[in-house]
């Protein structure tokens, strides 16, 4: 119990809620109590009205009541009044038997005046109402002394009434000025503890937003406002404390701004610079020296280790041959290589030279030695920064090794695709003259007619050089940036206008996205067929048709109308059909020849995009 009191005493200190809390509930307890003290006396008051009216009832009755035993005509009457009488004075001593305490002077006396009704008057008026003389004379004796005792019963149920009154005037009086005073001592709490401290604090606050840090204010006790009053003097103190040194951390904010914002910029200009497709080693070394000169650094190289041997070749720099012979010569390639996994912040406190790795694991292997003016460790943002344009030189160096591949296969492709075209076409038709001019060197021998072996050997070396002409029309060949659909137009628009008839084009093929080798294989494809028609065919229409079916496979469809051949029986010296089912089997599809000599030809070649047989892989 005492610890609870000295919880409750040290909360009443401390916390002013917790005072007004409880001055509010003072006033609302003592509230109560008047409501509840004047709602218990008003139910212990009422009907005491309606007992004093029924008193004074009784007596007029008590009187009504002799006159009618008196007169003998109305002596049945005074029966009904007596019994009226009787449940009146019943009625009222229910009442104040409810009403008064046992000791209340008006509840004794109303016992009185039932039990002298009970054994005297009421025996008395019933022998008198039957014409008893002597009960007569003793009801007319007795009636005034018993109205006597009803009128005493009166006046003690008003002296009752006026003390409940007096009691419930008196105790509402002191409860309302209990009220009050809680009120004013609560109001002045408010205006004390409240009202003062949140003015004092907003008129600081409103000084300190003018720019004056030198006011404080004075409530600074242990309640809720004062810990809010210690609390603002501290932040407006530190605020000060920080506006004089504002200055100074915005220049300080500023310079380490303009850095970043340069760093920003040398390495986005540099990304830039090295994303370039047709980077060049030169200009390697000249973003290099962009590099040494934006971050205040010494002259620097890149050595490059193929496939990990040792030593490392330099492939760009601009270290002196003294810092190379000081570098090298005190360092060999291994122990540079092995310093390349150190930070360079670590580097730069053993030495005045730091060592970059670049290159990709399995792959390109080098490092990017660098000449630091200073003995003093890096900075860290300077070390990161070195990093980040060792990893854009590495990428930029790696894409270079990777283009010059790509360029050197595609070259090999093409010498391949170059070497097998002219196998396929002139070596065989210079194959065939060959046979051919060794049967007109046996025929001369032989001193036979030649004229015959002459125009084979003139239609040969006619096929030969179309073909050959062809040749150098298909590698000239290029699909420029207009797209595939661009380069199928002019090839229908060439041979419509070889074939002296507008060739009919149904192309379907924008919403497949082919590679560029594909495009390539599949114009020469269609260009091959419509030579074949051109030299061959003697047709009078002719058409294209590419169409995507929902598969995603590609099928194309050139057809004429022209003479026609049997596919079982090729002429000798015509490659033009094996060379496209090369083609074909290049792009992974098949390819059908459908013709009837008479009847036309149809070639069709069919295959699925890489781009959908890597997903269905």
């Amino acid at each position: 119990m005492k610890r609870f009191l000295l919880s409750i005493t040290q909360a009443l200190h401390e916390s002013v809620l917790v005072r007004l809390g409880l001055a509010m509930g003072i006033l609302a307890l003592l509230s109560f109590a008047s409501i509840v003290t004047s709602t218990v006396i008003a139910e212990n008051i009422s009907g005491q009205a309606s007992a004093i009216n029924v008193s004074g009832s009784l007596r007029m009755m008590s009187f009504r009541s002799l006159s009618e035993v008196q007169q003998p005509e109305k002596r049945s009457l005074a029966l009904t009044t007596i019994e009226q009488f009787e449940r009146r004075l019943n009625g009222l001593d229910r009442h104040i038997q409810s009403k008064a305490s046992s000791d209340a002077p008006s509840r004794q006396a109303i016992n009185v005046v039932t039990r002298r009704w009970t054994e005297h008057i009421r025996p008395l008026a019933r022998a008198a109402a039957d014409g008893n003389p002597d009960a007569l004379i003793q009801m007319a004796q007795d009636i005034p002394a018993f109205v006597e005792q009803i009128d005493r019963a009166v006046l003690l149920i008003e002296e009752d009434l006026e003390h409940k009154v007096r009691w419930l005037r008196a105790t509402q009086f002191a409860l309302l000025a209990l009220i009050v005073i809680v009120s004013l001592v609560t109001s002045w709490m408010l205006k004390r503890q409240l009202v003062e401290p949140l003015a004092q604090l907003l008129k600081a606050a409103k000084t300190v937003s003018r720019g004056s840090f030198t006011v404080r204010v004075r409530h600074v006790g242990g309640d809720e406002l004062g810990q809010l009053g210690r609390a603002f003097n501290t932040m407006v103190a530190e605020i000060a404390n920080m506006y004089a040194h504002l200055e100074e951390k915005v220049e300080e904010k500023t310079e380490a701004l303009t850095r970043t914002n340069q760093s920003l910029e040398l390495l986005y200009r540099v990304s830039q610079k090295l994303s370039a497709s047709d980077l060049t080693l030169d200009q390697l070394q000249v973003i290099l020296r962009e590099v040494e000169d934006a971050l205040d650094l010494g002259h620097s190289m890149i050595c490059v280790s193929d496939n990990g041997h040792l030593p490392a070749h330099p492939v760009v720099g601009d270290l002196t041959q003294e810092e190379i012979g000081k570098w090298c010569g005190r360092q060999d390639c291994g122990q540079c290589f092995a310093r390349a996994s150190e930070t360079l912040t670590e580097q730069s406190t053993a030495s005045n030279v730091v060592v970059v790795p670049i290159g990709e694991a399995g792959g390109l292997h080098g490092t990017l030695p660098i000449v630091l003016h200073s003995r003093e460790p890096l900075p860290l943002d300077k070390a990161r920064l070195i990093e980040t344009v060792g990893h854009h030189v590495s990428n930029a160096l790696i894409n270079m090794r990777r283009t010059e591949e790509k360029h050197r296969l595609a070259v090999l492709e093409e010498r391949s695709v170059i070497a097998r075209e002219l196998h396929d076409s002139i070596a065989q038709s210079l194959s065939y003259l060959r046979i051919q001019v060794t049967r007109l060197e046996k025929c001369i021998d032989q001193g036979c007619d030649a004229r015959t072996i002459a125009v084979e050997l003139k239609d040969g070396l006619s096929s030969a050089y179309r073909e050959l002409r062809e040749l150098i029309t298909t590698f000239r060949l290029r699909i420029d940036e207009r797209g595939f659909g661009v380069a199928l137009q002019e090839t229908i628009a060439e041979f419509s206008a070889k074939l002296g008839f507008p060739i009919e084009l149904h192309n379907t093929l924008s919403g497949i996205v082919l590679s560029g080798n594909e495009e390539m294989h599949v114009i020469r494809i269609i260009r091959e067929a419509l030579s074949n028609i051109e030299r061959h065919a003697q047709a009078g229409r002719a058409s294209v048709h590419i169409e995507v079916a929902a598969s995603h496979h590609v099928c194309i469809r050139v057809a004429d109308d022209g003479r026609g051949f049997d596919p079982a029986a090729t002429p000798a010296n015509h490659f033009g059909t094996t060379i496209m089912r090369d083609r074909a089997h290049i792009l992974e599809g098949e390819l059908g020849v459908s013709s009837t000599p008479g009847a036309g030809t149809t070639i069709t070649l069919n295959f699925l995009p890489q781009k959908y047989r890597q997903s269905e892989t």
